[in-house]
């Protein structure tokens, strides 16, 4: 479950930290998350090693609503759940009928989850540019470099068009290279609390915290 919580919290932490942003000159990234409170989409994930090998393909769909509320639903070829409500993270594995409890800040060792939680800008461990990749796609692109080496990613590149979100495209230190297309998002939708809270399966393992709340 690994790979997928950094790429939760990376996604998270950039739907949440570059809300922080001040002074930045970085019009692509500023007004999207100035404008955008909440995202719904569904998404493919391609995971390719450093020769360009596909080592893992999957689907789902994703929720997000401001502040740190999120449910990220991997439907294929693994079903694979994760919802937040703000301070706890359940984790529901189907085919191993488990499910985990964490807090968002607990375990997570060195992943942007650390920054998400204390709500660091992003600014401060990114450096963000506006870069063209290809003037064909239409997108606006904008880039992620790291600026520590110890960063889970070295980069992560967004791709906007009318104002949602349609790509990203995420290098890790492994020389691993991941991509999430996302389709059908919708933004500014409301989301009641309720649907952020996660009520285990009567016959599913909890591992984790009894006082998750």
């Amino acid at each position: 479950m690994t790979k997928y919580l950094y790429l939760i919290f990376l996604f998270y932490f950039c739907l949440v930290s570059a809300a922080h942003a001040r002074g930045v000159n970085n019009t692509t990234l500023d007004y999207f998350f100035q404008t955008v409170q909440s995202l719904q989409a569904d998404f493919k994930q391609t995971i390719r090693n450093s020769r360009g090998k596909i080592l893992e393909q999957s689907n789902g769909s994703l929720v997000i609503s401001r502040p740190d509320k999120f449910i990220l639903d991997y439907q294929a070829p693994i079903e694979q759940k994760y919802i937040s409500n703000g301070k706890t993270i359940w984790i529901y594995d189907v085919e191993l009928e488990q499910v985990s409890i964490k807090t968002l800040d607990e375990s997570v060792g060195d992943s942007p989850a650390l920054l998400l939680s204390s709500n660091i800008n992003i600014y401060k461990h990114y450096q963000v540019d506006d870069v063209v990749l290809d003037k064909a796609d239409g997108y606006q692109w904008v880039q992620l470099k790291a600026k520590a080496e110890e960063m889970t990613f070295e980069r992560v590149l967004l791709a906007f068009k009318d104002n949602n979100l349609m790509q990203m495209k995420m290098y890790d230190s492994f020389g691993q290279f991941t991509e999430l297309k996302f389709s059908n998002v919708q933004l500014n939708k409301h989301f009641s609390n309720k649907q952020f809270i996660f009520v285990p399966p009567d016959d599913v393992d909890v591992i984790g915290a009894a006082n998750a709340r």
